[in-house]
This record gives structure tokens, C-alpha cells and sequence, in this order.
């Protein structure tokens, strides 16, 4: 007799306004998913006039792309939650739902979901995960884990530190408070099990057990005896909080960590700036050589630092052009340090008559730096040379074009400043352009 459990028929729901990363990611996350049975239908839900390239890329992956122009507020959302009730009564046979999205306003769908007998998958960013859908999901995963691996190309990138186990409860502690800070900043609520996500999606190398816990419940009861935080009301509702006074060492630890993280990230954007962007061995080196030693606030290696610092959106680990080589490592830019970019610049760069900026345009921005390789220091830069601005306002002249919208107009900029024949650089910038029906020509 076969007992052998039969493959999951699955459908994928995904809320991309809400979540996203890269196209190894998206790519990575898909095939991960096709494994684990069979893909009835996958949906992506959003405004794909402003992602192009994005479509492109999950419509050969095999997703039916929805589009959902961005018109007010939560629209996917109510898009995506019609398209599953729907599905509800056309595909009964559907025993897993895959739902890419860490919105609250699902959190009734979903328990609907689950009383009717079916698995829930749910993968999000932990950060911005209502705490209430991961309390109903069968199975949660982290949209970050789907990214590629970073290997140990040098055998001193993951060297472990030997350090006091009294010392590495304390750092975990602080780390812990970080968490629900962060949980509190996004709206939600720092639930045990949320909690537990949270911590381990941005200190990957945290394991209670490798602190002396029995368990996340004693590491938690460990915390609050040494008032890192407070429990409050009875499981399984129990929430994390923090003490209305923090201990001092508890306060020069967490000033220290962030100080730590922001230098990296310093460090990684001088790369760019300087012309070339650091390998993580070089960047290992070049920390070490400036007095950084990650050692002390709570990384037994270095390749745990940089990826703890990469999960907090400081850095960016990018596989290198040729296999064998080391990554290398790019500033990553957050919405808030975007807006506080072009809220200071905008008017300077782009004129009087452009608005500030939305946050998909931030987001998209950012996403257009990194892959690039491309720092905001440069990005000033090049939008600013007067050489490469009247090369801009020539292929503008020859296609009888005006003006273009600050993305567009940003990007030829990057792509001239990084050298890019102006064939390629119309091509790029004309996907980008194809929902405005403009299209760019060279100069004769």
C-alpha cells in the first residue's frame, strides 16, 4: 500500500504593491513553490503601467497578471480578495492557497479559508505582516529567504568568533527589542510567533538553542526576568512589549548596533562612489582596516553581519557576473531615505512643477539604483553634469519630446553616466515609456 502523501494543488494569490523583491527572488520563490505541488492558477495583482519590467518577468514565470490601476488606496486588495472568493466556487479542489501579502485587511479571508479546511501558505516581508494573518497561517515564509545563498568564497568571510554565551544572550536581547520597536513602527502587534519571525528574518544566525534555551518561550521569560521586555497577557495571546525604562546597557548596546549597521553601509556607498563597488571580501577587509569589529555587538561572522544588515534594507549582496568571484555589496536605499532625497532635491533637479514623489516611485527608483549599481551621490551627480544634460535634451530634440517624467528622465541620466550607447539607453527607457505612448529616438 502507498502512503506517500499526495502533491498539494495550489493556487498563488500575490498582493505585489505589498510585496516584492527582485527578479532572482520572484523567480527563486515560484520554483519553490511549483515543487511542492501543482499550480492551479497563480495570480499577481498591481498597477503593472508602473512595472513594466516586473510584468515582463512574472508573466513568464507563468503568473496571470491583474492589473489594478493605482487609483486609491488597498485597490489590489479588494481586487485580489473578489478573485479569491471566486475561486473558492470554481476550483473546489484547490487544498493550498498561496497568499504573497502581509495585509491586515486579509485577515478575515483568511480565517474563512481556514475554517473551510484549507492550507494557507502565507509569505510576506515579517516586518510588515499583520500579526494576526501569521496566527492562521498552516505555514509562513519569509519573502527574504528566497533570495540566493551567500556562500563563503573566502573561508574569512565565514569564520565564526568565539565568544561568552552571557555576552550573546544580552546582544539577543537587544536584538529582541529592535524587533518590537520595528513591529510597533509598522501598526501591528508583537505576537510570540510574529515576533519569532521578525527576529529571525533580520538576525538570521539567531538560534535560541545556541544560547542555552530549551525553547523561543524561555528565551522570551529569560528576556523579561532581565527587563529587555515585557509579556503581557496570558497565552497564546500573549504580546511583546517593551519596559517603560530601558536598562543603560541595554541603551549604549542598541545606539552601538545601529552605529555598526550604518557604517557598513557607509562604507559599501564610498564602493560606488569611489567607481567600483566593493566585493564582500574587500568590504571585510576594508571595515576591518577602518576599526569595525563586528565581533562585538553580536556576529560570530562577518557573513551573518552583512546579511543581518541586508535584511535591514542598508545593503544589498549581489552574485557577481563570473562564477567563482566574490558577491559584491551595494547600498541599498528605504523609502524614508528616498524621500528625504528628493524632498531636499526635487525642486533643484526636476523643477518647481513636479510634485513629491509617491512611494511606488521611491520604490521604483531605488530598485533602478541597485540595478544599476548606482549610489544617490552619483545619481545627483549625473543629473546635475552639464555634459550629460544636453546629450538628455538632444535625444529629447530628436524625438520631438519636451519634457520626460523625473523616473524616466533620472534613469537616461544613470545610463548615460555609466557610459551606455544611446541605442540602449532608448531601448531601456522606451519599455518604460510604452504605457505614456511616448517614444524615444537617438540623434542622427
Amino acid at each position: 500500500m502507498n502512503s506517500a502523501i499526495p502533491p498539494s494543488n495550489l493556487t498563488i494569490f500575490w498582493d505585489v504593491e505589498n510585496v516584492a523583491d527582485d527578479s532572482a527572488t520572484h523567480k527563486s520563490m515560484t520554483e519553490r513553490i511549483r515543487r511542492t505541488g501543482t499550480i492551479i492558477k497563480a495570480y499577481a495583482f498591481a498597477d503593472w503601467d508602473t512595472r513594466r519590467r516586473m510584468a515582463e518577468e512574472l508573466y513568464s514565470l507563468g503568473y496571470d497578471l491583474i492589473h489594478v490601476p493605482d487609483i486609491r488606496d488597498n485597490a489590489s486588495d479588494y481586487k485580489m480578495a473578489s478573485y479569491i472568493l471566486d475561486h473558492l466556487v470554481h476550483y473546489p479542489e484547490t487544498s493550498q492557497y498561496v497568499l504573497i501579502t502581509g495585509d491586515g485587511d486579509f485577515k478575515l479571508l483568511a480565517g474563512a479559508l481556514k475554517e473551510r479546511g484549507v492550507d494557507l501558505w502565507l509569505i510576506s516581508n515579517p516586518l510588515i505582516t499583520a500579526s494576526e494573518l501569521h496566527d492562521l497561517a498552516s505555514k509562513y515564509t519569509d519573502i527574504f529567504s528566497f533570495r540566493p545563498a551567500l556562500d563563503c568564497v573566502n573561508p574569512e568571510d565565514c569564520d565564526e568568533s568565539v565568544q561568552s554565551i552571557v555576552k550573546l544572550r544580552h546582544l539577543a536581547a537587544v536584538q529582541l527589542q529592535e524587533v518590537v520597536r520595528l513591529i510597533a513602527k509598522s501598526g501591528n502587534k508583537a505576537g510570540m510567533g510574529h515576533a519569532r519571525h521578525v527576529m529571525k528574518s533580520l538576525n538570521p544566525q539567531f538560534n535560541e538553542s545556541d544560547l542555552g534555551f530549551a525553547s523561543w518561550n524561555d528565551f522570551l521569560e529569560w528576556t523579561e526576568i532581565q527587563d529587555y521586555i515585557r509579556l503581557e497577557g496570558e497565552h497564546p495571546t500573549t504580546l511583546l512589549a517593551l519596559p517603560d525604562r530601558l536598562p543603560p546597557q541595554s541603551v549604549a548596546t542598541s545606539k552601538e548596533v545601529s552605529q555598526a549597521f550604518e557604517f557598513l553601509a557607509k562604507v559599501a556607498e564610498d564602493g560606488v562612489n569611489e567607481g567600483t563597488p566593493y566585493s564582500l571580501k574587500e568590504l571585510g577587509i576594508k571595515i576591518r582596516e577602518l576599526g569595525l569589529e563586528f565581533e562585538k555587538i553580536g556576529y560570530r561572522r562577518f557573513s551573518d553581519f552583512v546579511l543581518s544588515a541586508e535584511k535591514r534594507e542598508m545593503i544589498r549582496i549581489v552574485s557577481p557576473d563570473k562564477e567563482g568571484d566574490s558577491p559584491i555589496v551595494l547600498p541599498s536605499y528605504n523609502v524614508k531615505r528616498m524621500h528625504e532625497w528628493f524632498e531636499k532635491n526635487v525642486e533643484r533637479i526636476f523643477g518647481p512643477s513636479v510634485n513629491g514623489p509617491k512611494t511606488t516611485f521611491l520604490r521604483k527608483i531605488s530598485q533602478m539604483l541597485l540595478e544599476t549599481h548606482t549610489s544617490l551621490n552619483e545619481l545627483e551627480r549625473y543629473l546635475t553634469d552639464d555634459k550629460l544634460k544636453e546629450t538628455y535634451f538632444s535625444i529629447l530634440s530628436a524625438s520631438n519630446i519636451p519634457f520626460l517624467p523625473p523616473f524616466q528622465q533620472s534613469y537616461i541620466h544613470v545610463l548615460l553616466g555609466k557610459d551606455f550607447p544611446c541605442h540602449d539607453i532608448v531601448t531601456k527607457v522606451n519599455i518604460e515609456l510604452s504605457p505614456l505612448g511616448i517614444k524615444l529616438q537617438c540623434p542622427d
